[in-house]
């Protein structure tokens, strides 16, 4: 993340002292400008100088020194050895704490040992931040059922904003029945798994997030028997070579052309870069065919059948709640098949679908304060 671009001031201490310290979200609600991170690292340090026995203030404290300039740094062996160090002080100054023990567990999340994450729930069982963890490590390992009871907590939680659980509700109605969706990471995982297991919701869609599909072939393995899909791992690229999901879906889709195989608009760009060209925007997934499909009949079938979509124009809260620009940033990949609807809908004589259509997409992109991109919205469809 880049610093803001606001001024910088003649005092960076008199700055720093003008600021009380604040509440650090995980990086899946709240993303701020790197230089907020770097400060509040800072102003919760001094925090912990004063009282090194405050939970609260380590727990920021490791939060703001792991995302400040998160997306350059997070793999670097310096940052690393920070982290290690505050998790090391922690376990001075307040072994055998919640945060201790949930904080030591991120540093080195595992999917094979949950241990010190079973500690921090027997301490606090009612904090949600536990939940997906355990969901996520039985989702790798098994049984399902204790899976399915994580994911009725988490929802029983109300953790996740309701905004978040409509766009992986319309992530899910985006698919055709029985159809393989792979994931990318938090955000469009942990929702949809919650509303499969704790609502019975789209249970036929098999969900392939790609961290957790990258941690074992065995788990990989599990996962497409359930569709009664086996394939042979020595005509894959390795697990962690860039190539493995594009050359997977080449796979699936050739020997099993009956299931549908589809990519969240979510997914990184060098996940899908090899085989964009047979990308299908249809909904918030694209449809993968090394054959050409209409996918313009399914969108319109998806967008405007399938998909709940009032939610995108009314909003219930106030601009203080939690995950709301995250959320608005998503709803973003709402604007491209809305904006090829409008052209269809232009192209064919109905001016007034085409209008409504811009008009929706103009309004996610003020939502999500990009001007430019409204602009673009309005040069492209008049």
């Amino acid at each position: 993340m880049r610093a803001s671009d606001s001024p910088k001031l003649l005092s960076r201490k008199r700055y720093i002292g003008s600021f009380t310290p604040e509440k650090v979200y995980r990086i899946v609600y709240v993303q701020k400008p790197n230089q907020w991170y770097v400060e509040q690292a800072e102003l919760w340090k001094k925090e912990i100088e004063k009282n090194p026995k405050n939970p609260e203030a380590w727990y920021n404290y490791y939060n703001a020194v792991r995302y400040a300039r998160f997306v350059e740094t997070i793999d670097t062996e310096e940052k690393k050895a920070h982290l290690e160090k505050i998790i090391q002080d922690m376990g001075q100054a307040i072994p055998e704490t919640y945060e201790y023990y949930l904080l030591r567990f991120w540093n080195c999340y595992s999917l094979k040992d949950i241990s010190l994450i079973e500690k921090a729930y027997q301490l606090r069982p009612e904090q949600p931040d536990a939940y997906y963890p355990f969901i996520s490590y039985y989702e790798f390992n098994g049984p399902e059922k204790k899976m399915k009871e994580f994911c009725e907590k988490l929802y029983e939680s109300k953790d996740i904003a309701p905004g978040l659980v409509n766009y992986n509700y319309n992530v899910l109605m985006s698919t055709e029945d029985n159809a393989i969706l792979f994931t990318n990471g938090d955000n469009d995982t942990y929702p949809i798994w919650m509303l499969q297991k704790a609502l019975g919701i789209r249970e036929d869609v098999t969900v392939l997030n790609v961290s957790i599909s990258r941690a074992g072939k065995e788990y990989l393995k599990s996962k497409l028997k359930e569709k009664d899909i086996t394939i042979d791992f020595s005509e894959l690229p390795e697990l962690k070579d860039k190539e493995f999901f594009p050359e997977l879906a080449k796979i699936l889709a050739a020997k099993h052309p009956d299931t549908p195989i589809y990519f969240a608009l979510t997914v990184y760009e060098n996940h899908i870069k090899s085989i964009t060209d047979d990308l299908y925007i249809v909904g918030l997934a694209y449809q993968y065919s090394p054959e050409r499909i209409d996918n313009l009949a399914l969108l319109k079938k998806n967008l405007e059948k399938n998909l709940r979509l009032d939610y995108l124009k009314y909003d219930w809260y106030d601009d203080s709640y939690l995950a709301k620009d995250l959320i608005a940033h998503m709803n973003l990949n709402y604007i491209a098949p809305m904006i090829m609807l409008a052209e269809h809908y232009n192209t064919s004589g109905e001016h007034k679908k085409a209008q409504d259509w811009k008009g929706l997409a103009l309004l996610l992109a003020f939502k999500a304060g990009k001007k430019e991109m409204a602009e673009e919205i309005e040069e492209k469809v008049r």
